[in-house]
């Protein structure tokens, strides 16, 4: 983070310091059993102040400034009032249906600038009739000690990227700076006099002993040498010491109020028009840009490597007060973050071909699948079964679509990533051909805050589960020969990028992720030659011999002319029936085969699942209908001849049916995993998940 100095101008980015001078914690709501009634938030086994909570406290206390700032007339312009609904997005309070605008301050979590110490206090139930403690209502609550947090913000634009806009930096780095002031409690029981604090907003980094005076500093370095909890280095007079002093250096920061132009102004909250995403073409051949039809021959096929540096939220269907995530990112969440990226490196000339992109089928993103060991996962089959009981190993068996494979019961859900052929690394003589499983969500509770009390809301906690921190993901990427040329994508390649992705992207929690974006490998390359789109995921030995102990070719010959070959689909299919209602059944995939130039006959038994797709359209401020997707992991047999076969493999990386630059639709062409007898598998845990190693303070489940 950038430190400025008095001389130059503010940055888009900037500094969040809190100092706690009372006992504090931002309640989870939730406890443990027999001990603790409730507990506080943490992030790596340390208490936070989620980013969430800073922008609600800060938001509040900006429009009671911004009010003040406009002054008492009402028929003069309330320029900073609509200055605060641009920053900080869309009104809690407006009406129901009213149109949206995005924020455009980031907060991060503020965490720990040092250990701070956590304990339990002891509280009771006061009787409203009686003003006596109640019966049966002593509670056990958790709270961290006076101390230091840091986080940071940021002033992002529509797309996500730093504004440059200096009227504005410098607008909301005073506003916000006074909004900081103007704060003096944060987390739960402020009533009692817990979360007593000074929030600091400002562009210098103020927890730096050169900054201070010589007492403030002395107190200072006392609360950065903390590292034991247990015997703590400074007391409640050092951090009171820092706060006060704190506090003196950002008043005096903001003795002059900035010019707020015209141009804010009108570009007000209610002007502001949110792009939502629109539906791509689904044909092979897409649109018509500068007159001619992108197409899926030729092109870059490229691969997206993913880290998430927090945990990120894949829109599902909400269940209850529960919001759940996918345990894959559909492409619908990447596709917006990729175009960007690849705009922003324009030449110039085809402005066309790169506003384009999506709708005119010059960009394709597939759906974002975890990694274990650089093996990709593929959503695994439904024809697969697996033992009634699983075993108290780590060691699981999985059973193909065989005779002799009765009694078992169908695999449903997760992932199979198959190990390089050497085996997965477990220690000797364990060695498996991959692994099997799923990524564990991470769970944390939040609380909808009512803006006439200040307090929590009845009925509105909510339970958000996510895919953890650390977990490894992977997606595929092509691109037009004609926006290659009109970008300069090769300069992209190899770079690493943060990005926000998901829901709750803005809250400082959640969404943050490190992109690469690079080109695919000798054995990627070889594996969609042979399959269509599966990476390297082949399992290797005698887990590729079929049932009959033979090594399975692309196709048995059903006749003289045709092959059997299975299609496995690795991520959802939006077919449309003839009636153009919501499909789902194998003869609307055949039809979809059919659009695209494709004649194929299903054969056999279909192994098909459904699963409902819902999404949010921020520019109506509501739910899109709700579509009926074929669920990855389904299994189809057709008959094709050669010629259909080899356009069944031209068409994979791209997918059948709606919506295919969104990631939905494709599928792998007569993998030999489907013809397998019995395969062995390491069960997957969360440490197999992660790119490096275990984040803290996370259970598998």
């Amino acid at each position: 983070m950038t430190t400025a100095s008095p001389t130059t101008s503010p940055t888009a980015s900037g500094h969040v310091t809190i100092v706690f001078t009372s006992d504090w914690g931002v309640s989870t709501g939730v406890g443990h059993a027999g001990r603790t009634h409730s507990t506080i938030e943490r992030s790596n086994n340390k208490p936070v102040v989620r980013g969430t909570v800073i922008t609600g406290v800060l938001r509040e206390q900006a429009m009671l400034a911004a009010k003040a700032l406009d002054g008492p007339d009402e028929n003069s312009p309330k320029k900073w009032t609509s200055f605060v609904l641009w920053l900080f997005g869309q009104d809690p309070n407006s009406e129901p249906g009213s149109t949206p605008h995005p924020r455009h301050v980031l907060f991060s979590d503020a965490t720990p600038a040092s250990s701070i110490p956590v304990h339990d206090t002891v509280s009771l139930s006061i009787d409203p009739d009686t003003g006596t403690a109640r019966d049966q209502f002593l509670r056990f609550t958790e709270r961290a000690a006076a101390g230091v947090l840091t986080g940071t913000f940021t002033l992002i634009d529509e797309a996500g990227s730093e504004i440059s806009d200096q009227a504005r930096i410098k607008a909301a780095h005073f506003l916000l700076g006074v909004a900081g002031l103007m704060v003096r409690g944060v987390g739960s029981g402020r009533s009692g006099g817990d979360g007593e604090c000074t929030v600091v907003v400002s562009d210098k980094d103020y927890v730096k002993t050169d900054l201070q005076d010589a007492k403030a500093a002395d107190a200072l370095e006392r609360i950065l040498a903390n590292q034991d909890n247990d015997s703590p280095t400074y007391s409640s007079a050092d951090v009171k010491i820092v706060a006060d002093h704190l506090r003196s250096l950002t008043r005096d920061s903001l003795q002059k109020i900035p010019g707020l132009t015209e141009s804010l102004a009108k570009n007000s909250p209610q002007d502001i028009a949110v792009p939502g995403p629109r539906q791509g073409g689904t044909q092979h051949q897409v649109g018509t840009v500068d007159g001619s039809a992108a197409q899926h021959s030729g092109g870059h096929h490229l691969i997206l490597d993913l880290t998430l540096n927090s945990p990120i939220v894949s829109y599902e269907v909400p269940f209850s007060n529960e919001i759940r995530s996918l345990d894959f990112l559909r492409g619908t969440v990447l596709l917006p973050w990729l175009h960007r990226l690849v705009s922003s490196n324009k030449r110039g000339g085809k402005d066309a071909v790169i506003t384009n992109a999506v709708t005119g089928g010059h960009l394709f993103v597939s759906d974002a699948l975890p990694v274990i060991s650089d093996a990709e996962g593929l959503p695994v089959p439904l024809t697969l079964k697996t033992d009634k009981t699983l075993p108290s190993s780590s060691l699981i068996t999985l059973y193909g679509d065989s005779p002799e494979n009765k009694g078992k019961i169908p695999v449903r859900g997760g992932y199979v990533f198959f190990a390089p052929k050497e085996g997965d690394g477990e220690e000797p003589g364990t060695k498996t051909q991959g692994w099997y499983g799923k990524p564990p969500l991470r769970g944390r509770q939040t609380t909808a805050i009512n803006h006439e009390t200040g307090a929590a809301s009845k009925g509105q906690l909510v339970l958000v589960e996510a895919l953890p921190e650390g977990m490894c993901m992977r997606a595929h990427v092509w691109i037009s020969d004609e926006l290659w040329r009109a970008t300069s994508v090769s300069d992209l390649l190899g770079k690493t990028r943060e990005a926000r992705l998901g829901s709750r992207k803005l809250t400082g929690t959640f969404g943050s992720a490190t992109c690469t974006l690079r080109e695919e490998t000798a054995t990627e390359r070889e594996a969609r030659s042979r399959f269509g789109n599966a990476g390297i995921a082949q399992p290797t030995g005698d887990a590729s011999k079929s049932a009959s102990g033979t090594a399975p070719d692309e196709g048995t010959p059903a006749s003289s002319d045709d092959l059997t070959v299975s299609l496995w689909f690795t991520s959802d299919v939006i077919a449309r029936s003839d009636l153009l209602g919501p499909g789902g059944t194998t003869d609307d995939l055949i039809r979809a085969f059919e659009r695209e130039g494709i004649i194929v006959e299903a054969i056999g038994t279909p192994s098909i699942r459904h699963r409902r797709v819902d999404s949010w359209s921020p520019a109506d401020n509501g739910p899109r209908a709700t579509r009926l997707a074929i669920q990855a992991g389904s299994v189809i047999q057709v008959s094709a001849n050669d010629e259909n076969h080899a356009k069944l493999l031209e068409l994979a990386p791209f997918g059948v049916g709606e919506l295919t630059a969104q990631g939905y639709g494709r599928f792998v062409v007569a993998h030999p995993f489907l013809s397998i007898q019995s395969i062995e598998v390491t069960k997957a845990k969360l440490e197999h998940f992660v790119c490096e190693e275990t984040p803290e303070g996370g259970e598998d489940k």
